[in-house]
């Protein structure tokens, strides 16, 4: 038998060149899968749209290219008073950046939309970090704000980008409704695509280089203010936490998980409490404090777009100190757990009361087909009197 003896010297030097070895192969393993350290999951899918009741929609436009007309599509938006969200490449502020500038001052919201006008689909993590931070940056020098949200050109994405993205911070946005203003510059057809397919929460998409931005985009604003919405920034739509993104990339806000929840509104009144968590999931915080002070009547209408035949009737039926009480947890959840739209608005020190009818007060009449309960079938459709179902 043979025995092997090795010198200290020679037991270090082996032990320097297995640490080498092994620090080697860390190294590679980092720059293969990037420093964001998620693991892309099956099925992912960006913000298409927002599950919300308000009628607000964000109008976002693609630019890529040219600035020539940045000018006249501001003034557009100025002119009708909407807010729209710009997501932008870095090439795009490299050679237009006073035209990046302008859409800031003019309190719209600029957002990333890679550096290069990449398909990010298939692409090396490292690659994508790097084209990231790099339009980010000058995104940051040009407003001075962060870029919140980021957009993938072409709408091509797979899970492993998604995660990446969101890994660094950013919320991945696409789109719900596509004006096709390139593909059918028809300023007819577009208007019609745009006003027939909007809904609560929608993300609407335009080009800033298309023919369609002139007279044609101020009569669709103008079509869908008609319509009841309200064209804000994303971050008034998107919700910055506390959400689920579903199968079709709906966002839609979930409260924090806390030992709290459920939160319970009314005792032994289902649809009572349910429409109160409706409230929550819908209103802003603002919004929910001025509810204090429109009255039963008034807040019925308020809301009454989001609740079904047997919540409505809950609400209207229920008395003084039921909702007053329903309206302090309310508040208190809101403030603690979060609510519906951003709710960064300062709390009250102290919560606003409910005012009650003075006793010499007209008190409203319920029309007549609320003072009976209505018959309700599966998920709050009621039925008429042939008995065919109609969704409230």
């Amino acid at each position: 038998m043979v025995i092997y003896t090795m010198t200290k010297k020679q037991i270090l030097r082996i032990t320097a060149l297995v640490l080498t070895a092994v620090i080697a192969v860390l190294i590679i393993i980092f720059a293969v899968t990037g420093s964001v350290t998620a693991s892309a999951q099956s099925g992912k899918m960006p913000v298409c749209s927002v599950g919300r009741g308000d009628n607000k929609i964000a109008l976002t436009f693609n630019c890529a290219w040219d600035a020539s007309d940045i000018e006249a599509l501001l003034d557009t938006l100025g002119k009708n008073d909407a807010k729209a969200t710009f997501f932008v490449t870095g090439e795009f502020c490299d050679t237009h950046p006073e035209a990046v500038r302008r859409m800031s001052e003019g309190g719209h919201s600029v957002q990333s939309c890679t550096d290069k006008n990449i398909h990010i689909k298939g692409i090396n993590i490292n690659d994508l970090i790097a084209d990231t931070k790099a339009v980010s940056q000058k995104i940051r020098t040009l407003t001075g704000k962060e870029p919140k949200f980021c957009r993938a050109p072409f709408g091509d994405f797979d899970d492993k980008a998604l995660t990446t993205l969101e890994g660094m911070g950013l919320i991945p946005v696409q789109w719900s409704v596509d004006s096709k203003d390139l593909d059918d510059p028809d300023a007819l057809s577009v208007k019609k695509r745009v006003l027939d397919n909007t809904a609560s929460g929608s993300i609407l998409l335009f080009h800033n280089e298309s023919s369609v931005n002139g007279e044609a985009l101020s009569q669709i604003i103008t079509g869908l203010k008609q319509k009841g919405f309200e064209p804000v920034c994303a971050e008034e739509i998107l919700f910055a936490d506390n959400y689920i993104i579903d199968e079709n990339g709906v966002q839609q806000y979930r409260p924090a998980v806390s030992a709290s929840l459920p939160i319970i509104y009314a005792e032994n009144n289902d649809a009572l409490d349910a429409a109160f968590e409706k409230l929550r999931e819908n209103l802003t915080l603002q919004e929910i404090y001025d509810l204090s002070s429109v009255g039963r009547v008034g807040m019925v209408d308020k809301i009454k777009d989001f609740l079904n035949a047997r919540e409505e009737y809950a609400v209207r039926e229920a008395t003084y100190e039921e909702l007053m009480d329903c309206y302090l947890v309310l508040v208190y959840a809101a403030e603690h757990y979060g609510c519906g739209g951003t709710y960064t608005e300062p709390m009250y020190e102290e919560i606003p009361q409910i005012t009650p009818p003075e006793d010499d007060e007209d008190i409203p009449v319920i029309p007549e087909e609320y003072t009976d309960e209505p018959d309700i079938g599966k998920d709050g459709q009621t039925e008429d009197k042939d008995g065919a179902e109609t969704v409230k």
